[in-house]
C-alpha cells in the first residue's frame, strides 16, 4: 500500500501518548462541518485521558486540511496527514491505522460522535481487562443493552457481526491490521471488518468485550448534510457484492452457514435490501434483471427478500415503482404484501427462504 500513498509529509506536533495504550483513527474526505462535529466530540475526551487522535484527509477539496491544520494548534499532540490525491477508503483508514503506535485502534467514521463519557468508558475497560476486543454500544444499531464477554469466535461472528458493519463499532489491536494485511488483500469496503474477525480466527481463546452502553451514534450534521446520500447510490454493490466478498474472505474456521448468517442479518435487520429497498432501487434505475443475474450468488444471499420477487421487482417498469413509491412507500409495501400475501416482518423473510 506504502507505494500508493502519497503525503505532504505534515504529520509534525506528535508527542508520547502515540505510543500509549489507544489512539482513534478517523478517514475523512470533503465532510469538513462533519468531520468539526465528530472531532469536537473525540479530542477534549482524547486530551483529558491522553489518548492518541489521528486523522488521515484523502485529498480534500473543501478546506478540510485548513480546518485540521487549524485544531492542530489547539491540539498539537494530535496526528494530521494529507494524501495529495484520492487513494480510496481501505487505503485511507489503514494508513491511519498503521501510522499509529498505539496498542489497541479505535477506527471512527468521520460521520460518527462519540457521546459523553465514551472514551472513559472504553479505556477503563482495556485497562482492566486488557480485552482482545472491543464491540461498542452505537444508537443506530443498537440491539442489546447486555454487557458481555465472548470467547467464541464463530459465536461473535453470528451475534455481532451486523454491530461491526459501523466504522466505530469495534476496538481492536493495531497488530490485527498488520496481521491481516500480511495474509490477503483487504475488500473495499468492511476493512474493519475483515481484519476483526480474521484477528479473533487466529486467537485459540479470543476475549471480545461487548459494551451495552450506547457510545456513539450519528451526528447531527451527518444527518443534516444527507452523509448517508453516497451509500444509496452504491446499495447493491456495498451491500451486496461488498459484504458478501468481506464476510466470504473472513478464515475458514467460521463455517460456511455461520458467514451466510452473517451476510444476511444486514437486510434482516434493517431491511437495507428487503422489499421496500428493491423497489427503491428500481425506480431509481440502480436494480435491472441484468444485474440481478450478473450478481446473482452475492445478492441472493445478501437479500433479505425473496428472491423471485426481487426478479419481478427488476422488471416492472421504473416510472410505475417511482410513481407509487412517491406517493407513499409504506402503503405501497403493505399492499404488496396484501396481494402477494406476505407475511409480516420477519417471518416474511424466514418463509422465503
Amino acid at each position: 500500500m506504502a507505494e500508493t500513498v502519497e503525503l505532504l509529509g505534515n504529520m509534525s506536533g506528535t508527542d508520547d501518548r502515540t505510543t500509549l495504550l489507544l489512539a482513534i483513527c478517523i478517514p475523512t474526505r470533503n465532510r469538513r462541518i462533519v468531520l468539526e462535529e465528530c472531532l469536537a466530540s473525540v479530542l477534549p475526551q482524547a486530551d483529558a485521558l491522553g489518548v492518541g487522535v489521528i486523522v488521515s484527509d484523502n485529498g480534500s477539496s473543501d478546506g478540510t486540511w485548513q480546518a485540521l491544520e487549524t485544531l492542530k494548534r489547539q491540539y498539537p499532540w494530535m496526528q494530521i496527514m494529507r494524501h495529495t490525491r484520492d487513494i480510496g477508503v481501505r487505503d485511507n483508514l489503514t494508513g491511519a491505522v498503521l501510522s499509529s503506535r498505539a496498542q489497541y485502534v479505535w477506527p471512527i467514521g468521520d460521520k460518527y460522535v462519540l457521546l459523553p463519557g465514551a472514551l472513559e468508558f472504553v479505556v477503563a475497560e482495556l485497562v482492566r481487562l486488557h480485552p482482545d476486543a472491543v464491540v461498542v454500544n452505537s444508537r443506530d444499531l443498537s440491539v442489546s443493552t447486555v454487557e458481555k464477554v465472548y470467547s467464541d469466535a464463530q459465536v461473535c461472528l453470528t451475534v455481532m457481526g451486523l454491530r461491526t458493519i459501523l466504522l466505530g463499532a469495534t476496538v481492536l489491536p493495531r497488530q490485527a491490521f498488520v496481521d491481516v494485511l500480511h495474509v490477503q488483500p483487504l475488500s473495499r469496503d468492511f476493512i474493519q471488518v475483515v481484519a476483526f474477525f480474521s484477528y479473533l480466527a487466529s486467537l485459540s481463546a479470543p476475549q471480545v468485550l461487548f459494551s451495552g452502553r450506547v457510545l456513539i451514534q450519528v451526528g447531527k450534521s451527518a444527518w443534516e448534510n444527507h452523509v448517508a446520500s453516497s451509500f444509496e447510490d452504491h446499495r447493491l454493490e456495498t451491500c451486496g457484492r461488498n459484504w458478501y466478498d468481506a464476510v466470504m474472505s473472513l478464515p475458514a474456521l467460521y463455517s460456511a452457514s455461520d458467514k451466510l448468517q452473517a451476510i444476511r442479518s444486514l437486510s434482516e435487520h434493517d431491511g437495507t435490501l428487503g422489499v421496500l429497498a428493491l423497489i427503491v432501487l428500481r425506480s431509481r434505475g440502480q436494480l435491472t434483471l441484468q444485474r440481478l443475474n450478473a450478481e446473482q450468488v452475492p445478492l441472493r444471499a445478501a437479500m433479505s427478500a425473496p428472491w423471485w420477487l426481487a426478479v419481478i421487482i427488476s422488471v416492472v417498469p421504473r416510472w410505475m415503482l417511482h410513481l407509487v413509491h412517491c406517493v407513499h412507500p409504506r402503503q405501497t409495501l403493505q399492499a404488496v404484501r396484501r396481494r402477494l400475501r406476505l407475511p409480516r416482518g420477519q417471518q416474511a423473510h424466514r418463509s422465503a427462504q
